[in-house]
């Protein structure tokens, strides 16, 4: 990966972290309209970071740890309380990896 890529995924997570530090912010605000925007833009970084990650990148494992370990930093909480309904196609994925 060149360097100049490098800075800009670093700058990327950076951005991310901001965000996050928002909705920690505006957490506990009697409207989740705040909450709910900061969210949806981490989403839409985090797709982007993960892009990033995997088009200017040789050694896939290696982005696939690093994706992990993002993923564990800023989306443990929500993957910790999320369930799938049972007609959801994302719960007969998510049985293929149970």
């Amino acid at each position: 990966m060149k360097d100049s890529k490098l800075y800009d995924i670093l700058d990327l997570i950076e951005e991310i972290n901001k965000v996050d530090n928002m909705i920690d912010l505006h957490k506990d605000s009697t409207s989740n309209l705040m909450v709910n925007q900061y969210k949806n833009q981490k989403l839409k970084l985090s797709n982007f970071l993960f892009k990033e990650l995997l088009t200017n990148s040789d050694n896939r494992s290696e982005v696939m740890y690093i994706i992990k370990l993002f993923i564990e930093k800023f989306y443990n909480h929500e993957l910790k309380h999320h369930k799938f309904d049972q007609n959801d196609s994302f719960k007969k994925i998510e049985d293929v990896f149970m």
